[in-house]
């Protein structure tokens, strides 16, 4: 996991107010350390479920084996922590009877598991269950399915920060300081984003909708919240420059093929571009006093963000050093 995910997940672990911690696939234990951080009683169990089997791609990405000896070592000393060896949800399918207020997915990234995962242990959440996960990237295109499919079905709102997203039927208000605790710079400013002629807003520390789907964006503007101020210009072939400031003013993107924008805070902005045909990818990162960001031929911004340079410079090239982190802070 990012640094900025794990700083997410344990602002939103801090939110939970009924039921139990659930996390699906701890593999080292960062999101078990993040989850412990941020939680605020104790007394209320985190339970997670892994096989803590030896792999592959874990040794070649890390250097080492995973293994429940090595995880127990990088959790040792959380309070009423509940492992559950082996595979999810079938480990515990017979007697599981707790009531879910937090649940986390890090596991399964692809169908069947995923879903199997999900429809399991739903069934338990409590009415105002924090529910989020990790992966929401494109080459995870399950995760972005579900989670997309299981948010408008619901009608509630889907934060994604990072690769961390969130939702809740209970009180959004929760995810929201969650926002404001990982990324305090941008508390109070909002993108508001136009996609086919429906106009939508969201935090401006998560990406706007959109992110990963073939759908054009229209336009986009920044309302500041008085943290900060800029501007932004937009430049197309045989059309006059469009510059807006970040009072909310929308930045139309038609034909557009370069963007500029200068901010007087260290951010930047991050944009989510997509083909034609609908495969998508995010872009590079760009610095923010003066970056630009120019619109590759056959291609459409789709989603958009702003975000910290300086909480970007932090995320961990590997999960155990922000684990350490973790665990210094909170030891």
């Amino acid at each position: 996991m990012e640094t900025l995910g794990l700083r997410f997940l344990n602002a939103l672990a801090a939110e939970r107010t009924t039921g139990v911690f659930l996390e699906v696939g701890p593999l080292f234990g960062s999101s078990t350390n993040a989850i412990n951080a941020g939680r605020t009683d104790p007394a209320v169990p985190i339970h997670t479920i892994d096989t803590f089997e030896a792999a592959p791609w874990v040794r070649k990405r890390f250097g080492i084996d995973l293994s429940r000896a090595r995880f127990d070592r990088y959790t040792k000393g959380i309070a009423n922590l509940r492992v559950h060896q082996g595979y999810a949800p079938g480990v515990v399918q017979s007697n599981w009877t707790e009531r879910i207020g937090f649940y986390f997915d890090d596991a399964t990234h692809g169908d069947p598991g995923w879903t199997d995962n999900y429809a399991f242990f739903s069934q338990s959440f409590t009415d105002d269950c924090l529910v989020c996960g990790d992966d929401f990237a494109h080459r995870w295109p399950d995760i972005i399915r579900n989670v997309h499919q299981l948010a408008e079905a619901k009608g509630v709102q889907l934060y994604i920060m990072g690769i961390v997203w969130a939702f809740t039927q209970g009180d959004p208000a929760r995810i929201e300081r969650a926002v404001h605790a990982a990324c305090p710079a941008l508390a109070g400013a909002v993108i508001t984003t136009t996609h086919k002629g429906t106009v939508r807003s969201n935090l401006a520390a998560c990406w706007s909708w959109g992110l990963f789907r073939a759908v054009r964006m229209e336009s986009f503007g920044i309302q500041a919240g008085g943290g900060f101020s800029g501007q932004m210009t937009a430049q197309a072939q045989g059309k006059p420059a469009q510059t807006v400031t970040f009072d909310g003013a929308p930045l139309q993107l038609e034909g557009v093929t370069r963007i500029t924008y200068a901010i007087d805070r260290p951010l930047m902005l991050n944009f989510c571009i997509a083909k034609t045909k609908g495969r998508s990818r995010k872009s590079q990162w760009y610095q923010s006093a003066g970056g630009s960001f120019d619109v590759p031929e056959g291609h459409s911004i789709v989603a958009v963000r702003l975000m910290e340079r300086d909480l970007l410079r932090r995320i961990a090239a590997r999960p155990l050093k922000a684990l350490h982190r973790l665990r210094t802070k909170t030891s």
